[in-house]
């Protein structure tokens, strides 16, 4: 079987990891960091039902330094008017990246692809939320649970290091689930983007009967200095 198209506006994404540590804050507290989110899956990781194997796709996605009580989505509720369902479907990011930019609360947000590092300002109370599309799914994304990631420790210090065991693979809860790499509503071969069927349902961690790589298999993302 060839390799699924995939739109042009999905590509693969990342950024890097290690062990977690602290760095010095800044005689400002405002401190800045390096965010690396990196797709570490080989061309065996996704295992298809004809017996085939492959990368695992990852899209672009959206990321922000937030504080107070902003979050991207609420586990067991609805996904919202916010964007994440064009980015769960579809693997656009941009709706999802203009709602944060309105909203209190948000420092800074924006867009980032698999495998390029990218800095963030962030002084204590911050937090890193991001969303990138699972693309062989219906509305499948990876991201840390709602709150997103501490960026500062309780003793105001940068945290830094691997925090990928914060990341986890969601159902978005908007589209009802196929099968990897046959779902004729899947991003790669789906008409028109949003042509699935609703399933109204909410964001949870995914459990559908299918079978997914783990996330560590998938995804690293690591702290660093900026």
């Amino acid at each position: 079987m060839p390799t699924p198209r995939l739109p042009a506006a999905l590509a693969s994404l990342a950024l890097l990891g290690a062990s977690a540590l602290s760095l010095p804050a800044t005689a400002d507290d405002d401190m800045l960091l390096t965010v690396l989110i990196e797709n570490v899956s080989s061309e065996t990781t996704l295992k298809l039902a004809n017996g085939e194997t492959r990368r695992v796709p990852v899209a672009p996605g959206a990321y922000a330094v937030v504080r107070g009580d902003v979050i991207l989505f609420e586990e067991g509720k609805p996904a919202g008017e916010n964007g994440l369902e064009a980015l769960a479907e579809d693997g656009n990011a941009e709706p999802l990246i203009a709602y944060l930019e309105k909203q209190e609360g948000v420092r800074e947000a924006g867009m980032f692809l698999p495998g390029q590092p990218f800095t963030v300002h962030a002084s204590p109370g911050d937090r890193l939320v991001f969303a990138a599309m699972f693309v062989e799914s219906n509305d499948l994304f990876y991201s840390p649970g709602s709150r997103g990631i501490d960026l500062i420790d309780p003793q105001s210090r940068a945290i830094a290091g691997d925090v990928s065991p914060q990341v986890k693979l969601w159902d978005a809860g908007t589209e009802f689930n196929e099968a990897l790499d046959t779902g004729q509503h899947q991003a790669p071969r789906q008409i028109e983007p949003n042509n699935g069927v609703a399933e109204s349902g909410v964001v949870r961690p995914v459990s559908d009967g299918f079978a997914y790589p783990t996330t560590s298999e998938v995804l690293k993302v690591t702290l660093g200095a900026g």
